[in-house]
């Protein structure tokens, strides 16, 4: 009965294909008693899909695609000051966008981050290349603007906000106010985005930057301060632990972190924002090679302080991005550089390894104090996923750290944070950290829901608070942790902690996958892959399916293997296996914080 419903009505409605394919699945379960209860229940109940919607055709639509919630942040805040302008608005993801509204759009607003290697975010892909083929339709008739969130330390920085800003000029779509690209660092670029955007509406043309709301207020609707990327909270490190064995060739930090009465509230799947500082090994090193002292004042974006002062804490040095290079070869002309810069793939090549010094030793050129901050991208925050619950850990928050150390062009080196905390940091020290939410990465509501949670090395971070607010509370759900790193024997990151979990009942299955302690490499992939049969079942007892780790390699290997599961479990085509995991992604069961 439902498969006749779906083929001769659903599939001509207003729905996208990830909605379709959650309808199948939903609906296909019913009997018919319970279609027929559903069906009457649908008639007397008034069901808007949209967050926010208004007439189509006179609305600003406001639509995101968001990996961390980012993007959807802003969107959020662009559509609720949209309605404080009194311009009717309907606020979107691209995951739950139908393309063929686009023929009723007059105005649209975009706003999309990058993951990866320029890659679209998992909720964006389909709408992407609905828009890069065949089907897709003529815009002339639209005006639109892109926001672009990205990260400048990797080349292919905003590229997805840059392609979707592209396909919709060959489309025919008129800009409305041009792309405007952020960084990490993304507040001001966003507000002059907005102004921008709401001063070509015509609604005000004396709008500025302080007409914008600003993001997050400096007191709560309580009385109480509030923390943010801005107003970072001066935390106490209450405890540092190197988690990895005496002969590990690695070292992950545990880091506990107290947040005193400073009211910052997080919730599992959140992740902390750390500030760290410049090394003053290489801050002097940098100076040095400048011709300068480091006693010159300069005007930084926080004030004006000596070049030194600004060097620590304002500014990054490590690692090299391709602003840094673009912006510095256009100072000195230098062919090399301009030709670099003129070549993604050599560009990429180049900035591999390097830092500021290195950029500056190998094509030396006379910069004052002033002129080389303007060469350099502000300190942006590291952001760590959250290892703790606040049910337990009431007043403190922890996060897990990997030191990132390595040589390169001849020196020494390590990132830019994780040296901060394990080399600079002791106990007692304060650090500047912020609570950034992410609403893309949550344990289920429902108690009763089972949980597949898969991660290798920090990626075991989140699952840790998931863990500890089920047992806070009265959940009955299954758990199952996939967890992988390089040796047993040193890198089981808090191996007594979830040896107790599955003592009590907490975790009820684990398997983990160690890649060094044998001769052929084993990763979580490949356990998933041997539990395959009963990983299917779990999906189909209604488990969400959780990834945390690197984006690069693992993730994508656990989203093959899990595509395989689903062929051979569940007896499906590749096509049937990819729907079914649209669905899962659709109904927010399948959920990722990569990185």
């Amino acid at each position: 009965m439902s498969g006749t419903l779906l083929k001769g009505g659903l599939e001509k409605g207003p729905f996208s294909k990830q909605q379709l394919t959650y309808l199948d699945t939903s609906l296909k379960s019913l009997d018919t008693d319970q279609l027929q209860w559903l069906a009457g229940f649908l008639t007397s109940f008034s069901w808007i899909p949209m967050e926010h919607v208004a007439d189509p055709t006179d609305s600003v639509w406001v639509l995101y695609g968001t990996q961390t919630g980012n993007s959807e942040r802003l969107a959020k805040l662009t559509a609720e000051r949209l309605d404080g302008l009194g311009i009717g608005n309907t606020l979107c993801s691209m995951g739950s966008f139908n393309p063929r509204e686009l023929g009723k759009i007059n105005r649209l607003l975009v706003i999309v981050s990058t993951q990866g290697l320029g890659e679209p975010p998992v909720e964006a892909e389909a709408f992407h290349n609905y828009l890069h083929g065949k089907r897709a339709p003529s815009l002339g008739h639209m005006k639109y603007s892109v926001l672009a969130l990205g990260d400048s330390s990797y080349a292919d920085f905003c590229q997805t906000g840059k392609e979707f800003d592209k396909v919709f000029e060959d489309l025919g779509g008129k800009r409305l106010f041009g792309r405007v690209d952020c960084d990490v660092d993304f507040e001001d670029s966003y507000e002059e985005w907005l102004n921008g955007v709401l001063n070509e509406m015509s609604q005000s043309r004396a709008l500025s930057a302080n007409s914008i709301e600003k993001m997050v207020p400096e007191t709560s609707e309580m009385g109480f301060r509030t923390y943010d990327r801005k107003t970072p909270y001066e935390a106490e490190v209450l405890q540092k632990i190197n988690l990895n064995g005496r002969n590990s060739t690695k070292e992950t930090l545990h880091i506990e972190l107290d947040l005193g009465d400073s009211r910052i509230q997080y919730q599992p799947g959140d992740a902390l924002g750390v500030y760290a500082h410049n090394p003053d090994e290489l801050m002097m090193e940098v100076v040095e090679t400048l011709g300068l002292t480091g006693t010159e004042n300069v005007t930084s974006h926080t004030g004006e302080k000596s070049l030194m002062e600004a060097l620590r804490t304002d500014y990054e040095l490590t690692p090299l991005t391709g602003a840094n290079v673009i912006r510095y070869a256009k100072l000195t002309k230098d062919p090399r550089l301009e030709k670099i810069v003129d070549d993604n793939m050599e560009l990429l090549e180049y900035l591999r390894g390097r830092d500021v010094l290195d950029m500056i030793r190998e094509t030396p050129f006379k910069l004052s104090a002033e002129t080389f901050i303007t060469l350099l991208r502000k300190n942006s925050p590291r952001l760590y996923s959250i290892a703790s619950s606040s049910e337990v850990y009431e007043n403190e928050v922890h996060i897990l750290v990997s030191t990132v150390r390595y040589k390169a062009h001849g020196r020494n080196k390590g990132g830019h944070c994780s040296t901060y905390m394990a080399d600079r940091i002791q106990e007692g020290d304060r650090i500047s950290v912020f609570v950034e939410h992410n609403s893309r990465f949550k344990p289920p509501v429902e108690l009763d829901v089972p949980m597949i949670m898969v991660g290798a090395g920090t990626g075991i971070a989140p699952y840790r608070s998931f863990i500890q607010q089920r047992q806070s509370g009265t959940a009955q759900g299954k758990t199952w942790l996939f967890f992988g790193d390089r040796n047993f024997s040193t890198d089981f990151l808090y191996q007594t902690e979830w040896l107790e979990y599955l003592k009590k009942g907490t975790l009820a299955r684990a398997d983990v996958a160690f890649s060094r302690d044998q001769e052929e490499k084993v990763y979580v992939q490949d356990r998933l892959l041997e539990k395959g049969e009963e990983v299917y079942r779990w999906l189909e007892e209604g488990a969400y399916f959780y990834v945390c780790g690197d984006a690069q390699k693992m993730a994508k290997d656990v989203n093959h293997a899990l595509r395989s599961i689903i062929m051979l479990h569940g007896g499906m085509t590749e096509e049937k296996a990819k729907e079914y995991m649209d669905y899962l992604r659709a109904a927010d069961r399948y959920q990722t914080d990569v990185y």
